[in-house]
């Protein structure tokens, strides 16, 4: 580094170098920055070489999905958010937070486990059964991105750190329970047990699962994914892990990691700050209203699997398509059922917005009157404001 200071001195026309007073730092300040990018590279370098080695290992253990549909999706959703990720220095609230980069590659591993996992250097895995669950391109990118974020900030570098007792020999150990939520068959079963309860110490499944959060977020700002996928897919594992709607689900390591009412509120919170509207009929299926062919050429207007109303006549489709427009406003807007309204001439209000009207035609069709049809609708969407309030976590300001 001295040596290049003097060479430049002369190559820029000032004669022989002059000897730097006592007070001038420069040089120094250049030799530890040399020496903190020499130690930045040989940290990146440890994490490439033994998350190749983690990755070999995984790879001999579990099968390598054969779906090409599935692996064309992750691929296509990871490399847009691996080359954001290359691009963008994160804030990392835990973790490494120089700006790390890495070849990330995204694959997919057979089962039915709703469950993803990223090792050092960039080695991001995801089940078939998480794709599956995917209601969107939207959720998929959320997951990948905080596995993205996982490795960009080092997590799994941190953790060793922080924890003296954990040895190499018993990292891939530490991982296998991380991973596989503490039911992994390699090793003995207590000492599984006593190196999770250390990751959960360290502050794994709470600052780590949270700055991933935040450093996914911050990545989706700049891709063309919808965050609120991020948030959807939390809440909706939640549902899953309550064992509510969807049954009994292998969540993999969201049983040890689960998705939390404080950290869906950090994410709110992050989204409100940047502006983000929380629309949730946009990423998943669950929380949107559709139309569906209906009998006799009506239009059936369904929120998730509760049917709301049908429509019938000429016009039938244009009106069903406007009720469930608005119908996706008012639930996304997450309302309360006092904000619903309806008058006995057929029209239903939302937050003082129509949401839709019936006509002679539907009554005709249905062989009710339009009273009765209003009365139908308003308590089916009653029905569906129950369900959505249990199914999300709304933040009102």
């Amino acid at each position: 580094m001295i040596v290049s200071f003097l060479a430049a001195s002369v190559l820029l026309g000032q004669g022989a170098p002059q000897t730097p007073p006592a007070t001038t730092t420069a040089p120094a300040q250049s030799v530890k920055a040399a020496q903190d990018e020499a130690r930045h590279q040989e940290d990146l370098k440890n994490d490439r070489e033994s998350g190749k080695k983690y990755a070999e290992e995984v790879e001999k253990e579990m099968k390598l999905s054969k779906n090409t549909e599935y692996i064309e999706r992750i691929q296509r959703i990871g490399s847009e958010i691996a080359k954001i990720a290359n691009n963008t220095h994160a804030k990392a609230t835990w973790g490494d937070k120089r700006m790390n980069t890495f070849d990330y590659t995204y694959k997919v591993i057979e089962g039915k486990d709703i469950n993803a996992f990223s090792l050092p250097g960039g080695y991001i895995y995801v089940y078939e059964g998480l794709i599956k669950f995917a209601e969107s391109d939207d959720e998929l990118a959320g997951v990948l991105a905080h596995e993205t974020a996982h490795a960009a900030f080092r997590h799994v570098a941190t953790l060793v750190s922080q924890q003296s007792k954990i040895s190499t020999l018993q990292l891939p150990i530490i991982l296998a329970a991380i991973f596989t939520g503490g039911k992994s068959g390699t090793g003995d079963a207590l000492l599984i047990s006593q190196l999770l309860s250390q990751a959960k110490m360290s502050g794994w499944s709470v600052e780590a699962e949270e700055a991933a959060d935040f450093g996914g977020f911050q990545y989706m700002l700049r891709s063309k994914y919808n965050p609120t996928g991020m948030l959807t897919f939390m809440e909706r594992l939640a549902l899953a892990d309550r064992g509510s709607a969807y049954g009994t689900l292998s969540l993999g390591i969201y049983q040890t990691h689960p998705p939390s009412r404080e950290r869906a509120e950090t994410l709110t919170k992050d989204m409100q700050i940047a502006g983000v509207p929380i629309r949730r009929s946009l990423v998943t299926t669950t929380f949107r209203t559709i139309t569906k062919p209906g009998d006799n050429g009506a239009i059936d207007v369904f929120f998730g699997k509760k049917k709301i109303a049908s429509f019938a006549g000429a016009d039938a489709v244009t009106r069903a398509e406007g009720a469930a427009t608005q119908l996706n406003d008012f639930f996304d807007s997450t309302p309360e059922v006092f904000q619903l309204s309806w008058n006995p001439n057929g029209t239903i209000s939302g937050s003082g917005k129509t949401l839709f009207q019936f006509a002679e035609e539907d009554a005709k069709e249905e062989g009710s009157p339009v009273e009765k049809l209003t009365s139908d609708a308003v308590s089916a969407i009653r029905v569906c404001l129950f369900s959505l309030g249990n199914r999300v976590w709304a933040f009102r300001t």
